[in-house]
């Protein structure tokens, strides 16, 4: 099974660096990443994060895919990615937070916070559950985990660098007259819970109520209520935050059908839930 990205969505750098494949990958000091200085309370999330995987955090600036600025996770070999996108390589205060946010998200990783995915037995109507749902899982996740570090968010100042707001009124806008689903959702849960500025918030709703799309208004405001609420901070409080938010993502009560979380053994190097159906 591939690994769970930890993302961040668009809605000077020194060293030596080698060319790999169509990224750059820096022999960097040991203070430093991309090229960015970190400071004393950034090398100790590192030095956590190398610790416990027993390896060096590799780095790189690769051009993402699907408006990406940035990607992380855990390797096969149990070692720490960090994927930045080649647009943000020279703006030094943007390029900061968004390592900083990868690195808040690594960090659960290593502390056995766990990441979610469909097990292939799974259909949804689209038809296998993680070929067409999946990414709206790994969304659910980074937002119940934005929640966990959001005072370490506000404190390195990544709302200040990374701006989302903007991204989601301008891809509903060019949808308009489509149907909305579960991503437009999601999308509208990010506007509740990390857009800076409440008009910002409320262009968002302004374009779902032109476009008809009452059902993404009320379940995103559900579930953003539910993390609101729960303000998870621990393992267990994720797993019971993503499942509630689940539920009410993919009711299934109709069907008689139940999710259910149980770990994946196939993983060794960090906590991996399998989402599993059962029948009640």
């Amino acid at each position: 099974m591939p690994p769970i990205l930890s993302a961040i969505w668009t809605f000077a750098c020194t060293g030596l660096f080698a060319l790999a494949g169509s990224g750059l990958i820096y022999a960097q000091p040991a203070d430093a990443l991309l090229g960015i200085k970190l400071s004393s309370d950034i090398k100790a999330i590192v030095k956590e994060i190398e610790t416990k995987t027993g390896a060096k955090i590799r780095s790189e600036f690769i051009k993402q895919t699907d408006s990406l600025l940035a990607s992380s996770y855990i390797d096969d070999d149990g070692s720490a990615v960090v994927m930045v996108d080649f647009s943000v390589k020279n703006d030094a205060k943007k390029l900061e937070a968004i390592i900083v946010h990868e690195l808040l998200h690594l960090g659960l990783r290593v502390s056995n916070y766990p990441t979610f995915i469909f097990s292939p037995s799974v259909r949804m109507a689209k038809g296998r559950a993680i070929d067409t749902e999946q990414d709206n899982i790994n969304d659910l996740k980074d937002l119940i985990e934005h929640r966990v570090f959001k005072a370490d968010m506000e404190r390195f100042g990544v709302y200040k660098f990374i701006d989302l707001a903007g991204d989601t009124a301008a891809g509903a806008r060019k949808r308009t007259g489509q149907m909305d689903g579960q991503v437009d959702a999601i999308n509208y849960v990010r506007a509740i819970l990390e857009y800076q500025n409440q008009s910002d918030v409320n262009e968002v709703k302004r374009i779902y109520q032109a476009n008809g799309w009452t059902r993404s208004l009320q379940l995103g405001q559900n579930i953003a209520e539910i993390i609101s609420r729960a303000g998870p901070q621990t393992p267990k409080d994720v797993e019971a935050v993503f499942l509630s938010c689940l539920l009410k993502m993919y009711p299934t009560q109709r069907g008689g059908i139940a999710f259910t979380l149980t770990i994946d053994k196939s993983n060794k190097f960090f906590q991996r839930l399998l989402i599993n159906t059962v029948k009640r």
